[in-house]
């Protein structure tokens, strides 16, 4: 590890830059609150909420801090100690082939951070989620859940990183073959979630007959856009958050709530949210998103395949070889710079999708019960009324809530 190598600064400036951006952008969001709102903000925001709101997104910030810092200074001191090297030599005793021992590398890797983030999950979701009246998730399920996450990581990522893997061992077009498998499997993975994974952590029950069923079918005959179900999702199991979304593809879509969301927002509300989303397939922005994100995973698949037959890029981290597994490893360390510029674009065409999404349900719906479900989430989730330019440029893939009503009211 020495300043000569390209590969070494590439990454220390990468860590380091991306962790302070992270804190300038934080500090930044957190005194927005001390600025006074825009006229249309005061009418639905009041002080209370403000400052609660206010004080939520700051402790929230203050965790993820924390999170950062240990999750950076950790990283460091494994790097600098010479700790991937030890990792290196000591998988070399196992006895494995590269390829299972790379997938071995990375799911211990996995684990361990997994194992490590789960007191900082657990806090954010028993102590500040539940202080602000958001958590309804017990110990049980919170437990349950993260079992069920791993077990699924494992019969499904697993074999997806040994084919990975197997391709830049063996393959001489491996960026090419390796970027094909990650796409037809994202491709199974888009009509096989809501079918079957979603299922093992929430529940699906056919919203019941009534004139909700009846005017949201109505909606989407009237908008064209082929609906074969309509279900409520218990979420309110783990939070008091609502959302709602569509699945499906072609002529199999379907329409899902959270019960949350049908508690707290009227009929009418409901079917402008439904236009929304009904907008977002009609504008074809899903299809825009799958091209960005697969060109994207093209260019990270360069990437790594550029630096996995560098010798000089394993030196950066101090690793003696290339060991394919571990590679895996640094690159995702090197890349968080690539990741965060790429992910501005991936969020700004988001903003401006939801800006179209949103037309399109006022033209289907009027502007007025859009605002007012709007309106509601924001309070009901404790949005940030007026967040600073940086956060959103970084982070937001939804417009704020004041230039969305703004674009409304336009």
């Amino acid at each position: 590890m020495t300043l000569s190598n390209p590969w070494f600064i590439a990454a220390l400036v990468g860590v380091l830059g991306v962790f302070h951006l992270e804190i300038i952008a934080t500090f930044l969001n957190l005194g927005q609150f001390r600025h006074a709102l825009p006229q249309r903000l005061k009418a639905i925001f009041t002080d209370e909420t403000v400052q609660k709101a206010g004080e939520y997104a700051g402790k929230s910030a203050h965790l993820d801090l924390l999170r950062s810092t240990i999750s950076v200074g950790a990283l460091i001191l494994v790097w600098w100690s010479g700790g991937f090297d030890w990792l290196q030599r000591w998988s070399a005793g196992w006895g494995w082939n590269s390829v299972q021992t790379g997938v071995g590398v990375i799911g211990l890797l996995m684990l361990v951070q997994n194992i490590l983030s789960l007191p900082f999950d657990a806090y954010d979701t028993f102590k500040i989620e539940a202080e602000y009246g958001f958590n309804r998730t017990t110990p049980g399920t919170f437990i349950k859940d993260r079992l069920k996450g791993l077990l699924l990581t494992a019969l499904l990522g697993g074999p997806l990183l040994a084919l990975i893997l197997w391709f830049f061992q063996t393959q001489v077009h491996a960026v090419l073959y390796t970027w094909l498998t990650v796409a037809g499997f994202s491709l199974v993975m888009a009509w096989l979630s809501p079918r079957l994974l979603m299922p093992l952590f929430l529940k699906f029950k056919p919203l019941t007959d009534g004139p909700l069923r009846e005017a949201l079918l109505a909606l989407a005959a009237r908008l064209e856009f082929p609906v074969v179900d309509v279900s409520v999702v218990d979420g309110s199991r783990r939070s008091s958050k609502a959302n709602a979304f569509l699945s499906g593809f072609g002529k199999n879509k379907r329409i899902a709530l959270f019960d949350t969301l049908i508690e707290k927002h009227s009929q009418e509300e409901l079917e402008a949210i439904l236009a929304h989303e009904i907008g977002h397939h009609k504008c074809r922005h899903v299809p825009q998103q799958l091209i960005l994100g697969l060109l994207e995973s093209g260019l990270m698949f360069y990437l790594l395949h550029a630096a996995l037959q560098s010798p000089a890029f394993f030196q950066a981290f101090g690793v003696t070889g290339q060991p394919l597994g571990l590679g895996l490893v640094l690159f995702s360390i090197l890349y968080q710079p690539a990741s965060l510029l790429l992910g501005l674009l991936s969020s700004a065409l988001s903003r401006r999708h939801e800006f179209q999404a949103d037309a399109f349900a006022r033209a289907a719906c009027g502007s007025t019960p859009l605002i007012a479900g709007l309106q509601k989430l924001s309070l009901d989730h404790l949005t940030h009324p007026n967040p600073h330019a940086l956060t959103v440029w970084l982070h937001y893939s939804h417009p704020p809530i004041g230039q969305r009503l703004a674009a409304l009211e336009a």
